[in-house]
């Protein structure tokens, strides 16, 4: 069986309307199977269900390590890509996601409640409240974008643009909001590395994110990852890979951005944050995290792949550490042929 290459590492999840996704996936089942390969034909397609599993804890900030509390994340993702061309692929994804908080301390782990009284001078507009230690869920962002494949001895690469998007008007003043409510335009390059005659593979993925800038302030962030993988038989591989997200600018949690004007110092929480840059915060503050782990992919039949990863933060900053992080996915490739 020729050895299929990995999946092209994921874009940025992130609707202008799910019609192409439906489009997408029905155009997919019409094909028949094919066995991948690193050079793709016209008609050449995938679909991939993926479930995801995430466990935050601490905060860091500043040196400060605010550690009262922890989020359980739950991921559907549907996604797929159709080579409409030798070379330009067309793909799309839609998550559905559910998360809860959990309190780790007596007093109640500072839930985000848009219904608080402090909130006078600022009268938040949506009033779910989340944090109540249940899971609340819903479609988070729908993604489309295109790329285009470059295929150099054993180089593969494969320039992309999308465009992303809330699927649903979801709540993003919550610990256990799903996501920033945002639209995300990702230009990036994936790329792969096969050395001859070796068992040996490399892959990576390198992303500029253009943000839609909540209260004017720039949020545009920078997305990479980079592994390794090794085919221990012709159907099995083990990766081990790094992640980073890194906003380049954006704010410090602890930054007096937050605090009404006539405060005093120190300020009283949450009283003094009657501001609407508060009930903003999670869209603002500079998120950046590196993570590290292992995966491996495994197929079934050169139409049938599975593949699974675990991973945890190595590096925080103004950001919530992955504790724990687990995938699974499976994917059926199909041949334009």
């Amino acid at each position: 069986m020729e050895r299929p290459p990995r999946d092209p590492v994921a874009r940025t999840v992130g609707p202008v309307a799910l019609l192409p996704l439906v489009a997408l996936l029905c155009a997919m089942l019409l094909l028949p199977a094919r066995a991948t390969a690193l050079e793709q034909k016209q008609g050449d397609a995938s679909l991939r269900v993926e479930y995801q599993f995430i466990r935050t804890g601490a905060f860091y900030s500043q040196d400060e390590k605010l550690d009262y509390w922890t989020t359980d994340t739950q991921v559907l993702m549907l996604s797929g890509d159709y080579a409409i061309t030798d070379r330009w692929t067309v793909f799309a994804a839609l998550p559905f996601v559910r998360k809860r908080f959990n309190s780790e301390v007596p007093w109640g782990g500072d839930p985000h409640n848009p219904n608080d009284p402090y909130w006078v001078d600022f009268v938040p507009p949506d009033k779910q409240f989340w944090d109540d230690g249940s899971y609340h869920g819903a479609l988070q962002d729908f993604s489309i974008g295109v790329s285009y494949q470059i295929v150099k001895n054993q180089w593969t690469l494969n320039p992309y643009i999308s465009y992303g998007a809330p699927a649903t008007d979801y709540p993003f003043f919550a610990k256990a909001a799903i996501g920033k409510n945002l639209w995300t335009i990702p230009v990036g390059m994936s790329f792969s590395f096969v050395p001859y005659f070796s068992d040996w593979h490399f892959d990576g993925n390198v992303a500029y994110v253009f943000s839609e800038k909540p209260l004017g302030y720039n949020v545009d962030y920078w997305l990479a990852d980079l592994s390794g993988g090794y085919w221990f038989k012709e159907n099995l591989s083990v990766n081990a890979f790094l992640s980073l997200k890194y906003v380049r600018d954006g704010v410090s949690l602890l930054s007096p951005i937050f605090i009404n004007e006539d405060a005093t110092f120190p300020p009283i929480y949450p009283a003094d944050f009657d501001t609407v840059e508060w009930w903003q915060h999670d869209r603002l503050v500079g998120n950046r995290n590196l993570n590290l782990g292992l995966g491996f992919d495994y197929f079934f039949s050169p139409e049938w792949k599975m593949a699974g990863s675990a991973y945890s933060s190595v590096w925080t900053e103004e950001s919530n550490e992955i504790d724990f992080a687990v995938t699974l996915s499976f994917t059926r490739y199909f041949s334009g042929e």
